[in-house]
């Protein structure tokens, strides 16, 4: 609810999701993004958003799709190359478990 607390509160779908967190119900997303648990990779978003990273890097313009969308390649290389650009850690155990 970090962005839907406040960006498009009127819509419907985001007063259905809303309503679902109120009543702490997990809501069942389909998701557009994620990582294979094959992949040994662990996400948070919260070091990103300290470090000012805007959601349009990873997700795209989200604020032109009235449905979220697969917009950008999650590969490892997208990673490591994000991570040199903002001098942040390579280490494996940054991303990996």
């Amino acid at each position: 609810m970090i962005c839907h607390s406040q960006i498009a509160t009127d819509r419907p779908l985001i007063k259905q999701v809303t309503d679902f967190s109120e009543k702490g119900i997990e809501i069942p997303w389909q998701r557009v993004y994620g990582f294979s648990r094959e992949a040994h990779v662990r996400f948070n978003h919260a070091p990103h958003i300290r470090a000012s990273v805007d959601c349009a890097t990873c997700h795209g313009d989200v604020s032109q799709m009235s449905v979220a969308e697969h917009a950008v390649d999650h590969s490892m290389g997208f990673c490591v190359n994000c991570h040199r650009e903002k001098k942040a850690s390579n280490d494996c155990l940054t991303c990996h478990f």
